[in-house]
């Protein structure tokens, strides 16, 4: 899907991403059609990015078929995919858990998923 160090490592160097994740402690599944991948997000930073081996629960989970990830990080998005919640109501994304995590920290998953779209086309 794309590089996921350089997010991680992209996303902790990011001040807004940093300043919409603070206090953040969660994990986070992406699922790109069959890959899933756990983001460790401890005290607001990105941890650790590793394959999702489906023995930890998540807090939050984000997940879609891959071509509607492809259609997301898009350099330029199509309607309803320049944004998470958008492309849940209208394409395959569905997120679920902790409601808690997915309101608090929108914008920090929103950036977080700007960044992906960056390192995508790098």
């Amino acid at each position: 899907m794309l590089n996921w160090e350089r997010l991680r490592a992209r996303a902790n160097d990011d001040g807004e991403f940093l300043l919409h994740a603070r206090f953040w402690n969660a994990n986070v599944r992406i699922e790109n059609g069959a890959d899933a991948y756990r983001l460790r997000i401890s005290d607001g930073k990105i941890a650790a990015i590793e394959p999702w081996l489906g023995v930890i629960a998540s807090d939050l989970s984000i997940s879609a078929p891959k071509a509607d990830w492809q259609a997301m990080l898009a350099p330029v998005p199509k309607p309803f995919y320049q944004d998470l919640y958008a492309a849940s109501i209208h394409h395959g994304f569905t997120t679920s858990g902790n409601t808690r995590h997915y309101c608090a920290y929108y914008p920090a998953i929103r950036r977080m998923i700007e960044l992906m779209r960056e390192i995508s086309h790098e």
